[in-house]
């Protein structure tokens, strides 16, 4: 097999740390299959860093326009992952954050975030959930060159299309997004509102975000991403290192009191079934579209790459104990004591305050979208198709001449998303609307997903039916384009295992204004 250099650039493989390696060593690891191990290390040694929040800067001419204005760059920055001190990794971050510093923002108050890339390759930011018009969205054919800016406006519009939830936002470029999110490009973006107050859950430190992710590291420390070939593009990318908010299986310590977790599936391909190792309950209240209509206490709780769940853990019993944060969905070649152990909770700190949170029997309405109203049903089936992935036997078209749907705003739609087999799993996301699931297989969807939805997971041989009401395009900046190309009205929809979108299992809708 030959390896390029050219093609070791664009994976990321002959950066930072990874340039020292010898060229041939690396193209042998990839035609053979055979990535390295990644140095070991003892888990719980970290302890679990908290995404910083981003800071706010002054808008044009320094006065209130009545948005929040942030600016970011993006650049190369050197993170301490593993324990070894003296092992630090060269990533792509945000403001040199990773993950990327967290956005605290309101709904009904815009944010306005300048992007600089400062990297040596194209990037394209995705907020996920995020209700914009296109060319805030993130289209991964909506690039910043190195070198460029680009300015995405989010109304966070007050409405219950962008109540209080967790949202995220991730490199979107086409072909790279799984290398670019890989190497760090990521972070997260939290909206509140009035009902979280009135709903009394834990908040400020008490309210955690948690990334999951898994990684795989050069002897150096450097992070290793494969070639593309049959040994990844068929499966995804595994890492064979958990890491939790940028750091190799951290511990917390917490009070005996109950806390609220806003987890994030942030791998590439691996998927996760949680569970605490004393069996507690993971009391679920929200998921990507904001809180169900009533909490759901489980033993366990399988998450899909890019899904958001959030859930309390009740630590009030357990003063003077440690929890582990387990995983149970292991593959046939993980190690469990590297991947089966996510975190460590130690309920060693004394109670700071009463806890005066609690864990509300009712949540919020949540109405469903009635299936009568649905103006049609649209089918798309995602499987492997002559060594790529495909929706419908058709691969993603960057020329953008062919459109894979037209809905229009405001009317109802039944999409059937169907897992065409194979042995994979397939995240589906769909751009700028939450859906409800209506069934699985014919069956209820599972009681966490009884809510509002933009990522479901198709298990093996699956269908899922959602149903979505088309919301209408907001409003945008003025764009004029130096290629002419105008994403006002253009959003995509595709798998969230990362190589297999950019192995082309991606498609392209253009909402239609109202009649």
């Amino acid at each position: 097999m030959h390896v390029s250099r050219r093609e070791l650039l664009k994976l990321g493989l002959l950066t930072g740390a990874a340039a020292g390696l010898p060229l041939a060593r690396l193209a042998q690891a990839v035609a053979d299959g055979n990535p390295p191990d990644s140095p070991f290390f003892r888990p719980f040694q970290l302890p679990l860093p908290i995404p910083a929040n981003h800071v706010k800067v002054l808008p044009p001419g320094g006065v209130d326009d009545g948005a929040d204005h942030y600016h970011v760059v993006m650049r190369e920055a050197f993170a301490r992952i593993l324990p070894d001190p003296r092992l630090k990794t060269r990533v792509a971050a945000y403001n040199g954050f990773y993950p990327g510093q967290t956005f605290q923002v309101r709904r009904g108050r815009p944010v306005v975030v300048t992007q600089h890339n400062h990297l040596p390759f194209n990037t394209s930011i995705h907020l996920h959930g995020a209700v914009v018009d296109g060319n805030s969205d993130g289209h991964p054919l909506d690039q910043i060159m190195p070198g460029m800016m680009k300015v995405y406006t989010y109304p966070n519009l007050d409405n219950n299309t962008q109540s209080a939830r967790t949202e995220w936002y991730h490199d979107h470029d086409i072909d790279t997004t799984g290398t670019n999110v890989y190497h760090g490009l990521a972070g997260f973006y939290l909206i509140h509102d009035a009902s979280e107050i009135r709903l009394r859950l834990p908040t400020g430190r008490f309210d955690i975000p948690l990334v999951l992710q898994d990684r795989r590291f050069n002897a150096d420390g450097s992070l290793f991403f494969p070639v593309f070939d049959t040994f990844d593009s068929n499966n995804g990318v595994f890492g064979d290192t958990i890491v939790v908010n940028g750091a190799q299986q951290p511990f917390l310590r917490v009070e005996p009191r109950r806390y609220r977790f806003r987890v994030l599936d942030g791998s590439n391909a691996r998927q996760y079934r949680l569970q605490l190792s004393n069996d507690d309950p993971l009391t679920v209240i929200a998921t990507e579209g904001g809180f169900l209509e009533r909490p759901v206490p489980v033993t366990s709780l399988f998450i899909a790459q890019a899904e958001r769940y959030e859930f309390i853990i009740d630590f009030t019993h357990l003063a003077g104990k440690s929890i582990v944060l387990r995983n149970t969905n292991l593959r046939s070649d993980d190690d469990p004591t590297r991947i089966g152990k996510l975190m460590r909770f130690d309920v060693t700190l004394p109670l700071s305050s009463p806890d005066n949170s609690r864990i509300p029997s009712f949540l919020r309405r949540i109405t469903p979208i009635p299936e009568s109203e649905a103006k049609l049903t649209r089918h798309f089936e995602f499987a492997r198709d002559d060594g790529q992935w495909a929706i419908n036997k058709q691969f993603f078209d960057e020329t953008l001449a062919r459109v894979d749907a037209k809905p229009r705003s405001g009317d109802v739609e039944i999409w059937e998303l169907q897992n065409g087999g194979g042995g994979w799993r397939h995240p589906i996301h769909i751009h700028l609307i939450n859906f409800q699931i209506l069934d699985r297989n014919g069956g209820p969807p599972l009681p966490w997903e009884h809510g509002w939805k933009e990522t479901v997971l198709l298990h093996e041989g699956e269908t899922v039916r959602v149903i979505i009401r088309w919301y209408d395009v907001p409003a945008g900046p003025p764009r004029n384009p130096p290629d002419g190309r105008n994403f006002k009205n253009k959003y995509v929809f595709h798998c969230h295992n990362l190589e297999h979108e950019d192995h082309a299992m991606m498609g392209e809708m253009e909402v239609q204004p109202r009649r």
